[in-house]
């Protein structure tokens, strides 16, 4: 038996970078090692092991079957893989005992048994693996390049991706690596496994699924190190999995993947201001870029809910049709928001993201025996991995559980204490404090959600109704007001956009009028407490 913490990445390969991936592969023709991989992965057919997270696999190597469980690690590049030689193609759970993610499995398919309900096998792959194991100043890297089959449900899907997992050193070393392979080859960085890849196209669903924002989950007893880095795993799994689907998606939910890839920025944005002072902050650079791509999904976004919303309002409100400029739509800029570098970006975070965990710090110290080194403000891939480490253990010290949770209590009272603040005079505030009261709404909507496992559940959830709420009403009165400045500058070349014009002072008088009581309700709605 043989279990392990793996440090990896994946990415996508484009079909016309594979000829030269290859001869780049090859150059390492001593440690070149080329594999046939038949490969069965097992689940209940109602997904109870997809569900938990969990992935177990039967597959033929090297002329014998090996059994592995793997599960979601500790941060966002990590996963445990437990590995169990087998004498033919028959599964074993039992072989997985005693490992937490093996228990967990046990318990999975012992309910299901008693349900009447038995395992099978839901997908299969069949691909050629090519393995370069590359030594590299600081770390050894194994690079493999995989092409294939991916059969579920009597379909197929293409495989040809790539990976690197960190066999020992600095995991800065890797990242340096997989970023210049990256722009080299035009690499698209995929978070999927190939068992929930080969998952969804089981349930007759080949593209990346629409990722919303989900609750953190981490212990009340978390330092705020931990806390926050649960937090960005969160932030980080809603960015990347909805930039993958920019460029892999379906295209009829591009424009919700934009929508929501803006959101995972902004909610990642708001993690920042809700940990402000309790953990290290990010390179200026890094979120210089960041807010630079959350504009262009902006410009993006608004165009969308004009296209889906007011225009169609608008006539069926009997508006005379009115010529208005072209512009981007979410599907239509996302191709080019993709080169510009969303994946770019993606990539700096996770490098950035991996020095925050203590559990990466730790294994840093393990294989390399380093020190922490002065920061270097790079962007592509940020390497502070080893400082940033440091710091973040120096301020989990400093803000232990009994800490974080008193300061969050105190954050969140406060920013409460703000957004009531503009009851009084909600009906004289123009649209630049109306946005502004909408964004801190938001931030406090994803604050709460963020220190969700600290605070009193019932308190949260009630808070949260009268939260989403307001956020809800706040929203349609800003779509209103990007509408209007459209609106407003077709007016010196087509007198039809005065109908419009009208219309929309109705609604947003209408929107008003439904936001303050909404807004009241929150002021005399005590934030949860911890």
């Amino acid at each position: 038996m043989n279990h392990q913490t793996e440090i990896e990445l994946k990415f996508l390969v484009p079909l016309a970078a594979r000829a030269p991936l290859l001869l780049e592969m090859a150059r390492g023709a001593a440690t070149l090692q080329p594999k046939m991989l038949v490969a069965r992965y097992l689940d209940t057919p109602d997904r109870r092991l997809a569900r938990d997270g969990l992935a177990w696999r039967l597959r033929r190597e090297n002329g014998r079957w090996v059994q592995t469980l793997k599960a979601a690690g500790k941060h966002l590049l990590e996963r445990f893989e437990h590995d169990v030689i087998r004498p033919d193609s028959s599964p074993d759970p039992a072989a997985h005992a005693g490992t937490p993610a093996g228990d967990r499995l046990l318990s999975l398919l012992g309910s299901a048994q008693a349900d009447g309900v038995m395992p099978i096998v839901r997908v299969q792959t069949d691909v050629r693996r090519s393995v370069r194991l590359m030594r590299l100043r600081g770390a050894v890297v194994e690079v493999a390049f995989d092409e294939g089959r991916l059969l579920a449900a009597g379909t197929s899907q293409r495989i040809r991706e790539i990976e690197f997992e960190l066999k020992s050193g600095s995991i800065t070393a890797m990242l340096a690596l997989a970023e210049r392979w990256r722009k080299r080859f035009g690499l698209v960085y995929d978070p999927r496994s190939k068992s929930e890849r080969g998952d969804r196209l089981a349930d007759d669903s080949p593209f990346p699924a629409v990722r919303k924002a989900a609750v953190p989950t981490y212990s009340r007893g978390a330092t705020s190190a931990a806390a926050f880095g649960a937090v960005l795993d969160e932030c980080l799994a809603q960015i990347t999995r909805n930039a993958l689907g920019l460029s892999e998606g379906d295209p009829a939910c591009r424009v919700e993947h934009v929508h929501q890839l803006r959101v995972g920025i902004r909610r990642l944005r708001s993690a920042l201001r809700s940990f402000d002072d309790w953990v290290c902050m990010p390179p200026p650079g890094l979120l210089d870029d960041t807010r630079a791509l959350f504009a262009a999904l902006g410009q993006s976004r608004d165009s969308d809910v004009m296209d889906s919303g007011v225009v169609a309002e608008l006539a069926h409100a009997g508006a005379p049709p009115l010529n208005l400029r072209p512009v981007a739509t979410g599907a239509a800029v996302s191709a080019t928001l993709h080169s510009a570098g969303v994946q770019k970006i993606c990539l700096a975070w996770i490098a950035w993201h991996s020095a925050q965990t203590q559990q990466a710090g730790a294994r840093i110290e393990r294989l390399t025996g380093a020190t922490p080194r002065a920061a270097t403000p790079a962007v592509a891939v940020p390497d502070i991995t080893l400082e940033a480490a440091a710091l973040a253990h120096q301020q989990a010290a400093r803000m232990q559980p009994r800490q974080l949770r008193r300061g969050a209590e105190k954050r969140l009272r406060k920013w409460h204490a703000r957004i009531a603040a503009d009851l009084a005079d909600f009906d004289s505030l123009d649209d630049a404090s109306l946005h502004a009261l909408r964004k801190r709404v938001k931030r406090q909507r994803y604050a709460v959600e963020f220190f969700s496992p600290l605070l009193r559940a019932r308190q949260t959830r009630r808070y949260l109704r009268v939260l989403t709420e307001l956020q809800d009403r706040m929203g349609v009165l800003n779509d209103l007001f990007v509408a209007r400045a459209r609106y407003q500058a077709l007016l010196a070349v087509d007198a039809a956009a005065w109908f419009a014009l009208g219309w929309l002072a109705a609604r947003l008088a209408q929107a008003r009028s439904h936001a303050m009581p909404a807004l009241a309700k929150l002021a005399k709605t005590e934030p949860p407490g911890a």
